[in-house]
């Protein structure tokens, strides 16, 4: 990486909608409206985003290079018909795994002051 690149802590602390789609998108690549779905229905409704913003967010992530646009099977055989499917970068699992270890630490100080 080079000195003009972004780090990883530079994105820290992460809201908890970025997080939450961050972790999504570790576990492999989903089109926009699955991400809208998959946080609605874990956060068991707490989290409910407008499509608009979901959407604007996506886009800064993806300009802040934490996601990427990737082709899937699917994708190939709709012939990418209106469904973006999107991917977790490198810098964006650098930074998934920075927030998480930052949040381990609070957790950690959490117990420790036993609370």
């Amino acid at each position: 990486m080079t000195s003009e690149s972004p780090g990883a802590g530079e994105f820290l602390p992460l809201k908890p909608r970025v997080y939450l789609t961050l972790l999504l998108l570790a576990q492999r690549p989903r089109h926009g409206y699955d991400l809208l779905r998959v946080l609605e229905e874990r956060s068991g409704g707490r989290l409910r985003l407008n499509p608009g913003s979901f959407y604007r967010l996506i886009h800064r992530l993806r300009d802040q290079g934490l996601i990427e646009r990737v082709e899937t099977s699917a994708d190939a055989a709709s012939g990418g018909a209106d469904r973006k499917t999107y991917g977790l970068t490198e810098l964006g699992l650098e930074t998934l795994r920075a927030e998480a270890r930052r949040q381990e630490a609070l957790l950690d100080l959490a117990r420790d002051w036993a609370l």
